[in-house]
């Protein structure tokens, strides 16, 4: 087989590996969101938003606990500096996270004073503590995910996800409709899925952590690796969650509760990104010396462009009508950060794709200044813009950090790997689609139904190229598998 038929093989199975990541999520995550109606009428927007301000701090607890390594996992992997590589990796990696994730149990010692902390009552410690103990679940389970993903076992993988993604939906029906728990539902669902996750990946990988691949020079050698990580873990909070406190200060638990329902919208986008992402650690990092791999990464970074600016064009142009038809009355207004929102996730999953080149050379200081530049300018309009504007200006400063974060990659990137990914053009077009959406934000049904139509034609076309072959290798794909 020639180079380039493998290189369409790699990026065939690619598509294959996300597509079963992304069947695997799609209908589960397309319930969850048909289900938000039934959250809505029963958890007002101050319950939602106490449950996101403790789901946001542990969005900054768990990163900090990997200290990187869930990367370092990812870049040691595939080297071949010996034979057991790969499996000492995982069993020494096991091993740190069963023992980092103590410290999180540790911690529920201040669970009450976080919460007078952040709520100016201690009343919600119980929930705190509740999201502590899933962290430590999360790190458990980690390797074994990792494990599964970096084997490219996807079925197995998206099984996983499909047991998790549906015990937390009927968990969340249980605990918000049948049990009303109230402000602790969304949480205490949380946890139990994690704990649950932790079973559920070891009956898949079937391996036990050995203490005889434990290898401690490794260990220090991938520290050494995720060490500037950890700051950049800091930044990466600063720039994707730190404006919920800032809405919390200025504006209370209700304003984060309807700027977390905009968020929720952005999981139509998540179900794309982290299985395009869980599939394309694998493949970039096995595909990396291959002599066509600029241009596997070129089609990778346009399919997945594509996908994406569709679904944020469209949530984005009809996001009040969405809103009115999906939310109870007292969340009229969270449509409002929906477009902002949408775009910038889009904006983040393109950054994942250009950065790997940086972790190619390993040179994550980098995307460490990428995310730092990127967080300061949000932090610094988040307290410039949201004391007058509300959850709109947090929407748009998120959204502007993640460009600046963007160009920074992808300059740093394109420095130590020189590779074209055709960013001009999806640069051109995501400009003009946000601009479009934003025109269109007050026209009437009618108008905007005319207007996705044209959107989709020109995408089509400015894209012929790139759909055209994601098509054939989908056609190649399906042909071997019926020879076969």
């Amino acid at each position: 087989m020639s180079e380039v038929q493998q290189g369409k093989s790699k990026v065939a199975s690619f598509i294959q590996g996300s597509s079963i990541l992304v069947l695997s999520n799609v209908c589960l995550k397309a319930i969850n969101f048909f289900l938000l109606p039934l959250y809505t009428h029963n958890l007002t927007p101050e319950m939602i938003g106490i449950s996101d301000s403790v789901t946001t701090l542990t969005g900054v607890v768990f990163p900090l606990l990997t200290l990187g390594l869930d990367s370092a996992f990812s870049a040691f992997y595939f080297d071949k500096e010996d034979q057991d590589r790969s499996r000492k990796v995982f069993h020494t990696l096991t091993w740190a996270f069963l023992v980092i994730g103590i410290i999180p149990l540790l911690l529920m010692v201040f669970s009450r004073p976080i919460s007078g902390m952040l709520f100016h009552t201690d009343g919600y410690g119980y929930i705190v503590s509740l999201a502590l103990a899933s962290v430590t679940f999360n790190l458990w389970y980690l390797p074994y995910s990792l494990e599964l993903r970096l084997e490219n076992r996807m079925l197995l993988f998206g099984l996983s996800n499909v047991i998790a993604s549906l015990s937390m939906i009927l968990l969340n029906i249980l605990f918000v409709s049948v049990l009303k728990l109230g402000e602790v539902s969304l949480v205490l669902s949380t946890a139990i899925v994690h704990a649950e996750s932790i079973l559920v990946l070891f009956l898949m990988v079937k391996v036990t952590p050995k203490k005889t691949f434990f290898d401690g020079k490794l260990l220090k050698k991938m520290v050494r690796f995720s060490v500037p990580l950890i700051p950049m873990t800091v930044m990466m909070w600063v720039l994707t969650l730190s404006d919920r406190y800032v809405l919390l200060h200025y504006h209370g638990s209700d304003a984060v509760g309807l700027y977390g329902i905009g968020l929720r919208f952005t999981n139509l986008l998540n179900v794309v990104i982290s299985a395009v992402s869980m599939a394309y650690t694998t493949f970039a990092f096995s595909s990396k010396d291959d002599r066509n791999a600029k241009r596997m990464y070129y089609y990778i970074f346009n399919i997945e462009s594509v996908l994406l600016l569709a679904v944020a064009f469209t949530v984005g142009l009809f996001g009040k009508e969405i809103i009115q038809i999906m939310t109870a009355e007292a969340y009229a207004t969270s449509f409002e950060p929906l477009r902002d929102l949408m775009f910038a996730q889009s904006v983040y999953a393109m950054t994942t794709i250009v950065g790997y080149g940086i972790y190619f050379e390993k040179k994550s200081v980098y995307s460490f200044m990428a995310v730092t530049a990127g967080a300061v300018l949000n932090l610094g309009l988040n307290f410039l813009l949201i004391p007058e504007y509300g959850i709109r200006a947090a929407a748009l400063t998120t959204l502007l950090g993640y460009l600046l974060n963007y160009f920074v990659t992808l300059y740093f990137s394109k420095k130590v790997y020189p590779c074209n990914y055709g960013e001009i053009r999806v640069g051109i077009v995501l400009a003009v689609m946000y601009f479009l959406c934003m025109l269109g934000e007050k026209l009437a049904v009618p108008y905007k139904i005319g207007l996705w139509v044209a959107c989709a034609a020109g995408l089509i076309i400015i894209f012929r190229d790139i759909i055209g072959h994601m098509v054939s290798l989908v056609r190649t794909k399906f042909m071997k598998g019926r020879n076969a």
